[in-house]
């Protein structure tokens, strides 16, 4: 209970913004257990509900005056561990996906991960920076699902693959230049060298 109570109190009245980011991990197992019993449609709805979460709890952070640094790790952490989800909701949709598009998957979705463990090995951190280009491959992968249900064209995956591996490239290049501000909006952008 009082790790709960941490996560959405953090140190001070609730902090709604938490509760949101939270409710998006939680959303993870309706929706697999909706594939599970074959109710994509349903699973789907809860899909773009959890998707909207990710746009409301910053939202909240910022209106209610309680964007924290601790809030934005925690949302990086949800995000993250919802990525590795969606891969899942993927094979789960859509049976044979991974021998049509296994090296495009691999990208997708371990991509993030080795580039987390390359910036960790490289500054002893994990950082997660908000170039144009994450945030294009970002919204490639939330939106990627509905738009193969939508479409059933299964060259947005590859396409998606594309973006996130040259945006992961990218991080790892500004990195090797010096660079650690997470707000940076390109690898061009002036390198913020740590003092630590």
């Amino acid at each position: 209970m009082s790790v709960v109570h941490g996560l959405v109190w953090e140190d001070g009245p609730l902090k709604l913004a938490n509760v949101v980011t939270l409710s998006r991990g939680l959303l993870i197992a309706p929706i697999l257990l909706l594939l599970g019993y074959g109710y994509a449609g349903p699973a789907l709805v809860f899909y773009l509900i959890a998707c909207m979460t990710d746009l409301l709890d910053g939202w909240l952070a910022r209106w209610t005056k309680r964007a924290s640094e601790y809030g934005a790790r925690l949302d990086a952490i949800v995000d993250n561990i919802f990525s590795v989800a969606i891969l899942f909701f993927l094979l789960s949709s859509y049976p044979g996906l991974s021998s049509r598009h296994g090296v495009a998957l691999a990208v997708l979705f371990g991509g993030p991960v080795i580039y987390l463990l390359v910036s960790w090995l490289l500054t002893r951190r994990l950082l997660m920076f908000h170039f144009w280009s994450a945030k294009a491959g970002a919204l490639l992968l939330f939106a990627l699902w509905p738009l193969l249900y939508l479409t059933g064209w299964e060259a947005l995956i590859p396409l998606a693959a594309t973006v996130v591996g040259l945006s992961r490239l990218e991080q790892v290049i500004f990195i090797l230049r010096g660079g650690v501000d997470q707000d940076a909006p390109h690898m061009f952008a002036s390198v913020e060298r740590s003092h630590e």
